[in-house]
């Protein structure tokens, strides 16, 4: 039986390694794999150590976004931005995290 969820919000499909920063200074690494305005899912991640409406920042390397943990279950995690990206900011996350992992990060 499939199951039809209407969401709010389109999401895509990217590829971007990402850190999950806390308020007390921890830094967990991940793969961002699915982006909305709203927020983004990370895979690879212990998601046994977060917590519901926990405060996170999303580290880019290159910029930093504040948010929290909507759910977290089988090493992903589910992030809700503070504030919704704009149109302008989601295109330009959507093209950086399209991108060859070679020219986006420098490896």
């Amino acid at each position: 039986m499939s199951v039809l969820v209407i969401r709010s919000h389109k999401r895509f499909a990217v590829r971007r390694p990402v850190n999950l920063c806390e308020d007390d200074g921890d830094r967990r690494g991940g793969l961002m794999i699915e982006l909305s305005g709203e927020g983004c899912r990370i895979s690879g991640v212990d998601s046994l150590h977060y917590t519901i409406d926990q405060k996170v920042t999303l580290d880019l390397g290159d910029e930093e976004r504040p948010g929290w943990v909507r759910w977290a279950h089988d090493g992903f995690v589910g992030i809700k931005f503070a504030a919704a990206l704009r149109q302008a900011e989601l295109n330009q996350w959507l093209a950086t995290s399209r991108m060859a992992p070679e020219l986006c990060y420098g490896t």
